[in-house]
């Protein structure tokens, strides 16, 4: 009796902790101390991005400090592609606030994605990136992580537009 006693008992704890970890798993808490959001950068990109055509690629980079700057900020610089040629750099936003750019799919417009300051358009002009804060909103097919249409939906990730990388 003490035996089929302790089996139950066992039966029920492995049926307890088994619902435990059901319900953990769906709420997305093993393996993984984040919130699946932070994970989803939507358009944009923190690695090396190509223009539509490749002609141009950019490279982002942290610098401690700036000349003109008191934190970290995320330097992007433009590259000719052809001659690995640096054209132009500028700074985008505190490096902790960092998103990511996006380059628009027709033209040499990039996009940067920043927790603090939206997101602030770098104009392609005369062969620089000059940042227009008259142009306050990307084209509707660049996603933002922040856009809950895309973010909360996984599936849709894959049909998003980014930059070409490598």
């Amino acid at each position: 009796m003490k035996r089929l006693m302790l089996i139950c008992v066992m039966i029920l704890c492995l049926i307890l902790l088994s619902s435990c970890a059901a319900i953990s798993i769906l709420a997305g808490n093993i393996g993984n101390d984040r919130d699946a959001s932070q994970d989803f950068w939507g358009s944009y990109a923190a690695e090396k991005t190509y223009s539509f055509d490749r002609r141009y690629y950019a490279l982002q980079t942290v610098v401690d400090k700036p000349e003109g700057y008191s934190v970290r900020m995320v330097k992007v610089t433009v590259y000719l592609t052809e001659t690995d040629k640096p054209l132009d750099a500028f700074y985008t936003a505190r490096a902790r606030d960092f998103w990511g750019i996006c380059w628009e799919r027709d033209n040499y417009n990039i996009w940067a994605q920043s927790g603090d300051i939206d997101v602030p358009c770098f104009e392609y002009r005369d062969g620089k990136w000059i940042k227009n804060w008259d142009m306050i909103r990307p084209p509707a097919y660049i996603i933002t992580n922040l856009d809950p249409e895309y973010r909360d939906h996984p599936e849709l990730w894959d049909t998003i537009y980014v930059s070409p990388t490598e």
